[in-house]
């Protein structure tokens, strides 16, 4: 119960991000829909076309998908009040979806008997890709490819999850990795905190 509450919470918190860089690039209410689909569910897709999880779950129970156009229109009805905190709403949104899915994703590789190793890329990949490609589309350098902390929160978080006993609870072990990988990038972003390459 707990991964599928999350995993729908983290779907929509990454919509409502989608909407928002959409919105800041003023497209329409579909191109803001599409958008917000792309960002929600493209992660989870990635994950599962690679792990063999197929159909993914979205073709067959299109309820991610009505998340997603939901999260959209909401966040487009709200338009008026969010003027000159879109960006700022964005990068927490941002944060909320890649903590979580990092965490669930990596859950969800290791359900499906991936190395630990791999299940912790799964989980950084399931927490990056809806954003990388959202940001493509959007004409926006990802910022995966910033040099603030974004992908390494959501390391931390998917190899906190690996790396608990299993002794502890799943959603027990879930909820500690996703507060840590969200603590992670929120100091980052408060605190500019950043890796240099040099």
């Amino acid at each position: 119960m707990i991964f599928l509450t999350l995993s729908l919470l983290g779907t929509a918190v990454f919509a409502i991000s989608g909407a928002l860089q959409a919105m800041r690039r003023e497209m329409d209410i579909v191109g803001v829909a599409f958008i917000a689909c792309v960002t929600g569910v493209g992660g989870g897709t990635m994950r599962d076309l690679l792990l063999g999880a197929t159909p993914v779950g979205w073709v067959t129970k299109p309820t991610d998908i009505f998340i997603c156009i939901g999260a959209a229109i909401i966040t487009v009805l709200l338009s008026r009040f969010l003027v000159g905190k879109r960006l700022s709403l964005l990068i927490w949104a941002d944060a909320v979806g890649l903590a979580l899915f990092a965490v669930l994703g990596a859950s969800k590789a290791v359900d499906y008997g991936a190395h630990p190793f791999i299940a912790v890329l799964f989980g950084a990949m399931s927490a990056t890709f809806g954003g990388i490609v959202r940001d493509i589309i959007c004409n926006e350098i990802p910022v995966l490819f910033h040099k603030e902390i974004y992908i390494t929160a959501a390391l931390v978080g998917a190899g906190t999850f690996v790396l608990m006993p299993e002794t502890l609870e799943a959603s027990t072990r879930i909820l500690i990795a996703v507060l840590l990988a969200f603590s992670v990038r929120a100091l980052a972003i408060r605190y500019n905190w950043s890796l240099r390459a040099s």
